[in-house]
């Protein structure tokens, strides 16, 4: 996410700058600001929520009221007062009771459960894979009910007219099966899976792996597609309560097609036994980012249509579900359980265990979750205090902190606390500093916090009189230890270049052309072209030196900056040039300066937002700079040699012009053109009534003789 007078917070904080009595300049104190929901999603959140206006409130505490042994849960369903869970890598179909009991149904042949159904008689389909086949568990009976050619079973849903609904993979196929065991193909797809289905009155919606299609199939087993969305995976649906419906389109880089696709390719190149179990391996880890679109989108249809609603740039979404009155949206890497309110996104809580698959109505929702397997319920812990912990704040150097500022509502003061740790590493260690005990107020003093660079800061909400208490903004003031400026880069420019304003237009000004030689007896004047985006364009004029340099400070404030010079071998003594400069370079005439070798120094300080007591100041001293505005001299003529020489700098070019004509360059007699004495070979042309030779030294100092007249 570099700007002068701002510091970058990562994706979710920005430096505000606090103004000061000249706005222009750097300031001193800066602000950690949070006050929208993108401000608090990288924190930890611990039975509070965060809603779509950025407001932390309280939130119901999640219990961990079944933990499951097997490794993963991918599906499940609800059964009578209970639910049924899908697991792998040992296919185990699992029940778990209201009580917190967990009884296993039956364990299939195929290692992973990635489909399951129940009618209301209590009859539960199991879809297995690999080698995907359909069961049925009714009581104490288990029963073979379809075995398509097929490898992967990825939805189960019952028709409305009567037949059993089987969505499979890789042949991405839609099976219609009656209960007499008879099937028929009810609609095959040029994508790569159908990953979910939803009944309605008169047909079912089909998500799909490939394109991300939602899909409408009748009876007759006509299909209209309804949605075509970014993401590579339609993932879950569920009805809204009102007679339409949701559905989550997903990145394909970290669902369970993709995880179970790669675990097949890689048992097939490594040639497994044919007797053995495939294993599908299912720990996901966070997937990169996917360019262009959110890794997740929420769509709503109704009768009016398919609209996107929300999206989700990190998260994967595992499941959706309609409880009391409101979509709730369950996550993974990080188990985050978001819900849907007056069209925006609340964060309702964050489980420690890493993908949400199965989200249920309950006295409130019920999660059943993998990575850990477990299934979690609302406690009735309702006046206990919930926790935010914010993510870890780069004040960018070492800093003071001043105080903490927060908005919100709470009857009683004591219902809002806060905490702040400090330290110098980027991840809170053993060297960072405790946290200060808690503090309330709205405003509150940060002396007792030591000074860091890096800070972090904890709320502690809990209920408060009369009403519940919440927190929709919280500021951290601080201001940066004031650290020397650095002077990365100090030279000079070549002789005569100039630099001016990339809109330079000098109009009437007579103005020179940015290099002074070029072919022809005659220069022309041109103008020169910045050409490269740049705020500034070099000119040429005779005569003049420009200094350039690079400096930064660590703070980010304005610098100003001062030059002086002396003379080499001409004693100790510092003369000023200018004493406020606010550009990195500096232009003059160097024609007041008598020819010679100078020193040039410059200062860069940071006093226009510390002031002259606070200030600090970086020195560069340039390196040995000529100041040559005399040409070079004609030494000796001699027949056709020539010798010409300079007191200062190395000559760099000879050239002849005969009778007005072009100019010829001359090598001197040695082959290189590189002292301040040379000797050149130049003939005079029989009867030539003008011959004209131009000397120009590496400082860009001419001078043209008449050779006819010198050897005369």
């Amino acid at each position: 996410m570099k700007r002068r007078a701002s510091v970058c917070i990562g994706l979710a904080f920005t430096a505000m700058l606090v103004a000061g009595v000249e706005t222009a300049r750097a300031t001193q104190v800066r602000f950690f600001l949070q006050q929208t929901r993108k401000d608090l999603l990288d924190g930890e959140l611990d039975g509070l929520a965060i809603d779509a206006d950025g407001v932390l409130r309280r939130a119901p505490h999640f219990d961990r009221f079944a933990q499951i042994d097997e490794p993963f849960v991918f599906t499940a369903a609800t059964a009578g007062d209970g639910w049924v869970l899908g697991t792998g890598n040992s296919g185990q179909v699992l029940r778990v009771a209201v009580d917190g009991s967990v009884t296993s149904l039956w364990t299939a042949p195929e290692p992973e459960i990635f489909a399951l159904w129940t009618d209301p008689d209590g009859t539960v389909f199991v879809g297995s894979s690999p080698d995907g086949k359909v069961y049925s568990i009714r009581g104490e009976e288990v029963a073979e009910v379809f075995d398509p050619e097929d490898s992967y079973i990825w939805a189960i849903a019952r028709a409305p007219w009567g037949d059993l609904l089987v969505g499979t993979g890789d042949s991405a196929r839609l099976y219609s099966v009656s209960d007499s065991g008879d099937h028929r193909i009810l609609f095959e797809s040029d994508e790569i899976h159908i990953r979910s289905l939803l009944p309605l009155s008169d047909a079912v919606l089909l998500g799909t792996v490939g394109a991300g299609l939602v899909q409408r199939v009748d009876a007759s087993g006509t299909v209209r597609t309804l949605f075509d969305a970014e993401q590579s995976e339609v993932s879950a649906f569920t009805r809204d309560g009102e007679g339409g419906w949701y559905a989550a389109a997903v990145a394909l880089e970290a669902s369970f097609t993709q995880q179970a696709r790669e675990s097949r390719e890689s048992e097939s190149s490594e040639g497994a036994d044919e007797g053995s179990d495939a294993s599908v391996s299912v720990e996901i880890t966070t997937p990169a980012e996917q360019s262009g679109d959110a890794r997740s989108a929420i769509l709503h249809g109704t009768t009016s249509g398919v609209r996107r609603v929300a999206s989700l740039a990190r998260e994967t979404v595992y499941s959706l579900g309609w409880v009391d009155g409101r979509l709730w949206i369950g996550t993974g890497v990080e188990g985050k359980l978001y819900s849907l309110v007056d069209g925006g996104l609340a964060l309702e809580a964050a489980l420690d265990d890493r993908q949400l698959v199965g989200i249920f109505q309950g006295r409130g929702p019920v999660l059943a979750t993998t990575n850990a397997a477990a299934m979690h319920r609302t406690g009735s812990d309702g006046d206990a205090t919930g926790r935010y912990v914010s993510r870890v704040l780069d004040a960018g150097s070492l800093a003071r902190f001043g105080s903490l500022r927060w908005r919100g509502t709470s009857a009683a003061e004591e219902a809002v606390r806060f905490a702040l740790r400090s330290g110098l590493s980027a991840e809170p260690d053993a060297t960072w500093n405790d946290w200060t005990d808690p503090m309330t107020g709205r405003e509150i003093d940060l002396e007792s916090l030591a000074p860091g660079r890096y800070v972090q800061w904890r709320l502690d909400l809990g209920a408060a009189a009369g009403s519940e208490a919440n927190v929709s903004s919280v500021s951290v003031s601080y201001r940066q230890n004031n650290g020397e400026p650095r002077i990365s880069a100090f030279k000079a420019m070549d002789p005569g270049q100039v630099l001016v304003p990339s809109t330079f237009n000098p109009g009437d000004q007579v103005y020179e052309p940015a290099h002074p030689n070029r072919q022809g007896i005659f220069t022309r004047l041109e103008p020169s072209s910045s050409g490269n985006g740049s705020r500034f364009k070099t000119l040429w004029r005779r005569g003049f030196l420009t200094l350039r340099w690079e400096a930064e400070d660590p703070n980010e404030d304005t610098l100003a900056y001062a030059l002086s010079f002396r003379r080499e071998g001409g004693g100790d003594t510092w003369l000023p040039i200018d004493a406020d400069l606010d550009e990195a370079h500096y232009g003059f005439d160097s024609t007041v300066l008598p020819d010679g070798v100078y020193r040039f120094r410059l200062e860069a300080s940071d006093r226009p937002g510390n002031g002259i007591e606070t200030a600090l100041t970086a020195e560069r001293l340039s390196e040995p700079i000529v100041v040559d505005n005399s040409p070079p001299a004609l030494d000796s003529v001699s027949g056709s040699q020539v010798v010409v020489a300079d007191a200062l700098s190395p000559i760099r070019s000879v050239e002849v012009s005969v009778d007005a004509g072009e100019w010829e360059p001359v090598q001197p007699v040695d082959g290189l053109t590189d002292g301040q004495r040379e000797v050149f070979a130049v003939e005079s042309p029989q009867g030539a009534g003008l011959v004209l030779l131009r000397v120009m030294d590496s400082a860009f100092n001419t001078v043209t003789y008449d050779l006819l007249e010198e050897q005369r």
